[in-house]
């Protein structure tokens, strides 16, 4: 495993992204719309439908042995006021199969509802244990009304 994302020595963040969709449970993570960070509206304050929050976390034979982890994860504005009440989940850590180095849990959290505020830059934090272990950006953007084709053409 790489240096990038480690906790420790034991504990690594495989991975972090916000997306449209995404589902975990068959053997392969599904996600689609990968990459989201910015919500684009009209007006403020804004709701947004949904999106998903997805985290892997992979852990050595030896962070196994201490059983399980609490997750959290926190969306705060510029200012650090929370945007909804924390989410904080129990997550057992099993050991990996005898003659591998790893075991790897993915998790995706459905976020609707989630009413931003005030244009600007927001944080995703994903904590484990209480530490934060990565910090996904995100932003609540002013659109751009599209112009008016009659404004367009000239006057005659």
């Amino acid at each position: 495993m790489g240096l990038a994302g480690t906790i420790g020595a034991a504990m690594e963040v495989a991975f972090a992204f916000l997306c449209d969709y995404a589902d975990t449970s068959g053997p392969k993570l599904t996600a689609v719309g990968v990459g989201l960070d910015t919500i684009h509206a009209a007006e403020v304050p804004v709701r947004h439908h949904a999106m998903y929050a997805v985290a892997a976390f992979s852990f050595t034979r030896a962070e196994a042995e201490r059983g399980r982890k609490q997750v959290g994860i926190h969306i705060v504005d510029a200012d650090g006021v929370p945007v909804m009440p924390a989410i904080d989940l129990d997550m057992p850590v099993e050991a990996p199969q005898l003659g591998y180095n790893y075991r790897t849990n993915r998790i995706a959290l459905a976020l609707q509802g989630l009413t931003f505020p005030k244009f600007g830059d927001y944080s995703v934090s994903w904590l484990v244990d209480g530490m934060e272990v990565r910090t996904l950006p995100l932003k609540v953007v002013q659109s751009v009304p599209p112009k008016d084709a009659a404004s367009e053409s000239p006057s005659a």
